[in-house]
């Protein structure tokens, strides 16, 4: 049953994907515990309250079971509603500022985050704060994980070659078997990959409203899926922890994007 699943939602196809299956189920089976799912709640909302702007129901152990989760009801528009509306910029900063400090807390603070960025988990209250609803897909980050991803984001790292090599195989996408050509090919692509996606945090102020950065995206997309020589690669690359991380980066800045929000790359700091 889960493999059609995670085929469909992550692309997975091809020898060694076992392990992204085995990940894929364990977060589906996870989303169906709502004991669980409540437990969750209540640590990442508790801790994440510290954030401004952005607000959540709070959760009733007492009053849930392994089929019903009692909550607040909170009152707002979706956000794929919301960003539908003429907003003024000064409030697409504003949600945008809270969601990106919601998510940078959570990855860097708690090695948690939740995993499932789109816009119907998250609501619009009437004085434009963002109300984030939803808790069941939970992704922890190791440290072994969280340690070279994040030091891929610094461009001094992704220049270094020695550096960049080292952690491509922490990663998992380099690995001891590789020849010099995939080797060279796989660096190649990577290189682009993370020059791009991680240009949000070379900056001190982002603006994800900036059509330039989505172009590059687009176009970026455009020359690897017309790459033949990538399909002749056994694409299942990378660490497990990928699929989640890369979903929950993808969303994020999408949500951002629909915003046209400017933000303050390093603001979730003052709040660590």
């Amino acid at each position: 049953i889960v493999k059609p699943i995670a085929i469909r939602m992550f692309n997975l196809q091809g020898k060694d994907s076992d392990k992204y299956f085995k990940e894929v189920e364990h977060k589906l089976v996870e989303e169906t515990d709502y004991i669980l799912e409540v437990a969750q709640s209540k640590e990442i909302t508790d801790a994440c309250r510290v954030i401004p702007n952005i607000n959540f129901p709070n959760y009733y152990a007492d009053l849930s079971s392994e089929r019903i989760i009692t909550m607040d009801w909170m009152s707002g528009k979706h956000l794929s509603e919301f960003t539908k509306t003429n907003f003024e910029p000064e409030t697409g900063d504003k949600l945008g500022q809270a969601l990106w400090d919601f998510y940078m807390y959570q990855i860097h603070a708690l090695r948690k985050v939740h995993a499932d960025p789109h816009p119907g988990n998250f609501l619009v209250s009437e004085d434009h704060e963002l109300i984030a609803i939803d808790f069941g897909c939970i992704k922890e980050v190791p440290d072994a994980f969280y340690v070279p991803y994040f030091e891929l984001a610094d461009p001094k790292n992704i220049s270094d070659d020695k550096i960049f090599t080292e952690k491509l195989y922490q990663l998992e996408i380099l690995m001891p078997t590789d020849t010099q050509q995939e080797i060279t090919f796989f660096k190649s692509i990577f290189h682009q990959l993370l020059s791009l996606f991680t240009s949000p945090f070379h900056k001190k102020d982002f603006d994800f409203g900036d059509e330039v950065f989505w172009v590059k995206i687009a176009d970026l997309g455009e020359q690897f899926s017309s790459d033949k020589q990538i399909r002749k690669m056994n694409g299942n690359r990378g660490s497990k922890h990928f699929l989640y991380m890369n979903r929950t980066f993808f969303g994020l800045y999408n949500l951002l994007h629909d915003l046209k929000a400017n933000i303050k790359v390093d603001n979730y700091k003052k709040y660590l």
